[in-house]
């Protein structure tokens, strides 16, 4: 008798250890998903051929996987929230961008480019106009110079002959008075003689 309390004493300590590590909880609130399908897999019992899940841990790895998939969810719309933001920054970036080129470009034309009279103008025709109006100047000083110069001869010429002419009509001035003095004289003297 002492064999069978003693023997109904262990099978009764064996079960009630069986059943205490059975009743364990298993923790699910640690590590990956795949760790928690793996563990609840191995703390699950066998019927023939199928594997035996407690309805408690299966509802609470449901709930765990739901919750993940949420999360994961929100995590991909705040993530196609932030690439929106991004790409409209990226957007508006292009845009300032293509406004400074444009600005450079405009810059760098009215860098290059001079107004002459009222009109924008490349600095390399500026400098060709300038140049062309300098040489065009100076071959007009120079035509006026020769221009003067030639006047200044003929002015010159003209005084030397106005000069000859002059001399040649006082000549002929005082000759004339000589002879008209003479003549009045012969006059004179034929006068008194017929009187």
């Amino acid at each position: 008798m002492k064999v069978l309390i003693s023997a109904i004493l262990f099978a009764s300590v064996f079960l009630v250890y069986a059943q205490s590590n059975s009743k364990k909880t298993i923790d699910l609130s640690q590590g990956s998903i795949s760790d928690k399908f793996n563990e609840i897999y191995s703390k699950s019992g066998n019927y023939k051929e199928y594997k035996v899940i407690k309805r408690f841990y299966f509802n609470q790895l449901k709930k765990q996987v739901l919750d993940s998939f949420a999360q994961e969810k929100a995590a991909l719309k705040a993530a196609n929230q932030n690439i929106t933001e991004l790409k409209n920054q990226i957007a508006d970036l292009q845009n300032q961008l293509q406004q400074t080129h444009t600005q450079i470009a405009k810059l760098q034309s009215e860098k290059d480019s001079i107004s002459f009279i009222g009109i924008p103008v490349e600095k390399s025709q500026y400098q060709w106009i300038v140049w062309t109006l300098i040489g065009l100047l100076t071959l007009a000083l120079l035509y006026f110079i020769y221009l003067f110069k030639n006047s200044h001869k003929v002015t010159k010429a003209a005084k030397e002959s106005l000069s000859k002419i002059e001399e040649e009509y006082n000549n002929f001035r005082s000759m004339a008075l000589e002879r008209e003095q003479l003549l009045k004289r012969q006059l004179l003297d034929e006068q008194k003689k017929h009187q």
